[in-house]
């Protein structure tokens, strides 16, 4: 029968008169392994806590019991951490029966317990619509809920109002992909473009806030899904990201920006109904007069008046407002791929916060102007004005 007594092994280790084969025989054990426990139990002060651990187990206990005849403290605390778990408790436990014989064994150092990785939850896109020409845009922020599936927050915001709508749901995932996609196949055309989720929570936050300035009460239910969404990250300022291009350019793109109004997204941009309803009023005599007559003193005083109107619409805060909503759609528009709209939104922002006279801005000038598409006709002008939110 293989012996397994640990001390009746170490005695055959430590006879010269027994080799390694004889060793084996008694054991059980295979002759390479007897011999390497031969030879770390002759170095034992210099052997590696892991080339004892790696030991069959009898041969392993042996060169455990060598060790604490000859207290070697170092070693058996390195076993006692062991990723062996039975080595690890008999070097434990001869630790301990070194300590009752008043040797000085220092603690071990207990190995932390590694902290559970978090599995990362799953974030999914949001999405945003390009500003319009009253400042507002559709926000789509998605949450996941495990368990639920994908809760989505539908917002509208104002940069002067606030948080003016909120809508929230839930939807599975399989749902809100098919969303995403319909919506990523229709964006050149809706204006409505992915989004970073941080820059997203940061656009609705902000809004929330201007609600207290602005008076406009925030929808049901606002906080506590901005408490649950968190406050997001702010994005650069839009202005940063589209810097002023070599002087020839910049001219050329705002030469062009004119041709914005062109894309859908951008259609329904007009100027302010206040300042449109006072140029129908003020001028529907000389825009009859015009259509009536091929005179183009006539015609010019037509352009003068719209001129004029443009101008007179453009004060500093009207300014300031434009050119913010101008530089997001410009990032907005280089988000979609259309890199030379975006540098022709920029162009027409910097000339508007610079003080350019409004009818040298194609942009803010079309504004007025395709409010009245027919001022060469001869029936008086009417301004096609869109619907303004109340």
């Amino acid at each position: 029968m293989p012996i397994d007594d640990p001390d009746r092994i170490l005695a055959l280790l430590r006879d010269p008169n027994v080799g390694s084969q004889e060793v084996a025989d008694q054991t059980g054990l295979p002759r390479s392994e007897a011999a390497r426990a031969a030879r770390l139990l002759v170095s034992l002060p210099k052997a590696r806590p892991d080339e004892i651990a790696t030991l069959p187990g009898p041969f392993s206990a042996a060169l455990l019991r060598a060790a604490v005849a000859g207290e070697q403290i170092d070693l058996l605390s390195g076993l006692a951490s062991s990723t062996e778990k039975s080595v690890a408790k008999e070097a434990k436990r001869a630790l301990h029966v070194l300590r009752t014989r008043g040797v000085a064994v220092p603690e071990l150092q207990r190995t932390p317990v590694p902290t559970p990785s978090l599995v990362a939850e799953e974030v999914f896109p949001s999405y945003a619509s390009t500003v319009d020409g009253q400042g507002e845009r559709a926000v789509w922020i998605a949450r996941n809920v495990p368990g639920r599936g994908v809760e989505v927050g539908q917002a509208v915001v104002s940069d002067v109002l606030g948080l003016l709508e909120l809508q929230v749901g839930v939807l599975g995932r399989k749902e809100y992909r098919t969303f995403g996609k319909e919506i990523g196949e229709r964006g050149q055309a809706m204006g409505v473009a992915e989004l970073d989720p941080g820059h997203a929570r940061a656009i609705v936050t902000e809004a929330r806030r201007r609600n207290d300035g602005s008076g406009r009460a925030a929808p049901e239910g606002a906080d506590a899904w901005l408490s649950r969404i968190g406050p997001g990250t702010p994005a650069p300022d839009p202005a940063d990201l589209l810097p002023p291009l070599p002087d020839e350019e910049e001219r050329r793109a705002l030469a062009a920006s004119g041709g914005l109004h062109a894309l859908p997204m951008l259609r329904g941009w007009l100027a302010d109904e206040g300042a449109l309803r006072a140029l129908a009023a003020r001028h529907d005599e000389p825009v009859a007069a015009a259509g009536s007559s091929a005179d183009a003193e006539r015609s010019g005083r037509v352009d003068g008046a719209i001129a004029e109107a443009v101008e007179a619409w453009l004060d500093a805060p009207c300014r300031q407002r434009l050119a913010a909503r101008l530089f997001t759609v410009g990032v907005h528009l280089r988000s979609m791929g259309l890199a030379d709209q975006a540098a022709q939104a920029a162009a027409a922002a910097r000339a508007l916060g610079a003080g350019v006279p409004g009818r040298d801005i194609p942009f803010a000038r079309e504004m007025v102007e395709k409010a009245f598409p027919n001022r060469g006709a001869a029936a008086p002008a009417r301004p096609v004005i869109a619907a303004q939110r109340p």
